[in-house]
């Protein structure tokens, strides 16, 4: 009869210490993306979890347990684009250039990730309209806002300080003020897609915002 080595104590240590795969982040992108796909193809209010379930190859019950309603996938599609918007905008912000330059690779940033998100926008819209009925996605929306103003605010501060910009400037209505034309283009392109050319629109918004900053 053969021996069956027995693990040492040291093999142990160090299977205890290899970090497990984090199967709940795929298993969770997974459900996303697919959900991604079966609300563009089926409409927000058409789409059933049977049908994300099916085509991600998952039981119903393992969609419900990351996600109790389609409220919830919608919330985490989206946090999940702003997510990734602020983290490039966090590395344009501290590039170095001036603060103009800078504000204007944003607004370019800002209509890329625009065109990105094209078969989101109705999903976005339903955001807005989930946000307004629930109060956690709406504080959840704010602060998401509020670390972009907080990425933006300093950035107009320095350019004051440069005497880049216009020294009465109030740093955070600045700041509020572009966020507030990107999502007001964000929304007039989603109802009428055919107003708002990222391409163009999108970078001629930052340079008009820019020119307006600038010191006299």
């Amino acid at each position: 009869m053969g021996c069956i080595d027995k693990p040492t104590s040291q093999s142990v240590i160090i299977n205890a210490m290899t970090p497990r795969p984090d199967v709940s982040a795929d298993r969770k992108d997974l459900i996303l993306n697919t959900a991604e796909d079966v609300f563009a193809q089926h409409g927000f209010d058409e789409a059933r979890m049977d049908d994300i379930a099916e085509r991600a190859g998952l039981s119903k019950g393992a969609i419900y347990w990351y996600f109790k309603k389609k409220d919830d996938i919608i919330a985490a599609l989206l946090n999940r684009v702003f997510r990734r918007s602020i983290d490039a905008m966090r590395v344009l912000a501290a590039e170095d250039a001036t603060v103009v330059t800078r504000l204007t690779r944003i607004g370019r940033q800002i209509s890329r990730d625009y065109q990105a998100m094209s078969r989101l926008m109705p999903i976005a819209l339903e955001f807005y309209a989930i946000a307004l009925r629930q109060r956690n996605v709406r504080k959840h929306l704010a602060a998401m806002y509020a670390e972009i103003i907080a990425i933006l605010v300093p950035l107009i501060e320095e350019g004051i300080r440069d005497k880049e910009l216009d020294p009465t400037l109030d740093p955070r209505h600045a700041a509020t003020t572009l966020v507030g034309i990107y999502e007001g283009l964000g929304v007039v392109w989603s109802i009428t897609p055919k107003t708002v050319d990222w391409k163009t629109l999108g970078p001629e918004a930052i340079v008009m915002f820019t020119n307006g900053l600038r010191k006299k």
